[in-house]
């Protein structure tokens, strides 16, 4: 961060920043917050608000877990650089973020199940489970027996000839609409993974497919209060 200059310190986002900032710290053998800003004070002219960005950056990292306090120090401003961050540094930042945004907001069945797996860096069984746990709940709404499987069992619990969870009270296009979405899903997402080994290449890709099947569940607590 030597050649960044004070106004770029404040320009970039606090995310950003403490990216730059966490690389720093491994480099630098840094362990103490306060002496760290000081320093930068000192030597890169990081003072006033290049000063406070530097702040909002520890404390970013210290809330995601890529830094923590030193439990070997007396100092409450000593920490360390955790095994998350020295990852994170090491392999870059991707997979750090897939996995951030399974902590935002996803459907309770699906968080417990996937968000494991990619804390594990297991993003094809995240997808897989992800997509599991829509398929068993399915089954169970639409009280099909162990037979119905897959885009067939899709098929049949949103049929808007007869399906037990299609709305009634939609359109036919919206029906067949809801059939699509979840069937089209399975296909993709859930019987490539069941069938044969896939790599994903983009970790962001397989963040999403999981919170497309968070998607699914939402739709399918409004069915569960309907029918």
């Amino acid at each position: 961060m030597s050649d960044l200059p004070p106004e770029r310190v404040v320009e970039l986002p606090v995310d950003q920043l403490g990216l730059l900032v966490l690389k720093d710290l491994l480099e630098s053998d840094a362990w103490n917050e306060r002496n760290y800003i000081l320093e930068a004070q000192q030597y890169r002219n990081y003072s006033g608000a290049a000063s406070r960005a530097l702040a909002e950056a520890l404390g970013w990292l210290r809330a995601r877990g890529l830094i923590a306090s030193d439990p070997t120090q007396h100092s409450p401003e000593a920490f360390f650089v955790t095994r998350i961050g020295k990852k994170v540094v090491e392999d870059g930042p991707d997979a750090f973020y897939a996995t951030e945004r399974l902590q935002r907001g996803l459907h309770p069945l699906i968080e417990a199940k996937a968000r494991p797996q990619f804390l594990m860096g297991e993003y094809e069984q995240g997808v897989f489970v992800a997509m599991k746990a829509v398929e068993v709940r399915i089954r169970k709404l639409a009280g099909l027996g162990n037979d119905a499987i897959g885009v067939d069992l899709m098929n049949q619990a949103f049929s808007a000839k007869g399906g037990p969870l299609r709305d009634a009270g939609a359109t036919k296009g919206e029906q067949e609409g809801t059939r699509a979405l979840f069937a089209g899903a399975y296909a993709v997402f859930r019987n490539p993974t069941g069938h044969r080994e896939v790599d994903y290449d983009d970790v962001a890709e397989a963040a999403e497919a999981v919170q497309t099947a968070s998607l699914l569940m939402r739709i399918l607590d409004r069915v569960e209060n309907r029918v």
